[in-house]
């Protein structure tokens, strides 16, 4: 087994424990890594995949979307008095 699907194996009981916990920031961190290879290799899958070069707006939209879910959910862990939603 390599590296690669060792950390999924990983990756996935502690993003479940984190949710059902409540502790947001990982998933908040998850969705900034996304964001790094969809960036870079110029695609990302929203429902389907998006290519850059096909479909520029909707691909941006979704990067856009995952940047702004990740930088809230580590702001909401970090400062929780001003995420009221998450009570």
């Amino acid at each position: 087994m390599n590296r690669q699907r060792v950390l999924n194996y990983i990756a996935f009981p502690i993003l479940g424990v984190s949710a059902v916990l409540g502790i947001y920031w990982i998933w908040g961190l998850l969705f900034l890594w996304w964001l790094v290879p969809a960036v870079l290799g110029g695609q990302t899958h929203f429902v389907f995949q998006v290519n850059r070069s096909k479909d520029p707006l909707l691909f941006w939209a979704v990067v856009i979307l995952w940047a702004l879910a990740g930088v809230m959910m580590i702001a909401a862990s970090l400062f929780p008095q001003y995420a009221p939603w998450l009570v």
